[in-house]
């Protein structure tokens, strides 16, 4: 379902992504179609032409993840999808504020939220040198 997702029609994008963190808690659910969901959840919200709503949705279940999901996730997968999580969240959070004046929680602000979550979530002896690779 998500491999057929068109990235312009941000409407449906958000009340698909809304909707998968309403559900990020429902296990049978999301952990099934994790590598798809991560995946897209990773380009939108590297994507700065989309809107600032959108990639915050995207970046809050991405944090949920880290909170429900990631270590089956790196059993699983190994620490990669980690990995991309936290070079997107860095590459994000170093966005000017200037670019999101109008948003009341600008997304460099939910960037370092998401990093934050996965270094928690994460050992950290997992963790630190994959942070330590964008620092």
């Amino acid at each position: 379902m998500l491999n057929a997702l068109n990235l312009e029609d941000e409407d449906l994008l958000l009340k698909i992504f809304g909707t998968l963190t309403e559900l990020s808690e429902v296990k049978k659910i999301l952990k099934p179609h994790l590598p798809n969901i991560v995946e897209k959840a990773i380009l939108i919200s590297a994507n700065k032409d989309l809107t600032d709503n959108l990639r915050q949705v995207t970046l809050l279940l991405l944090q949920l993840i880290s909170e429900n999901y990631v270590k089956s996730m790196i059993k699983s997968h190994g620490l990669n999808f980690v990995d991309k999580i936290i070079e997107v969240c860095f590459t994000v959070a170093a966005e000017p504020k200037e670019d999101h004046e109008n948003s009341e929680d600008p997304i460099p602000f939910n960037a370092i939220q998401t990093l934050y979550s996965y270094a928690m979530a994460v050992p950290n002896e997992k963790v630190f040198p994959i942070f330590q690779k964008y620092l």
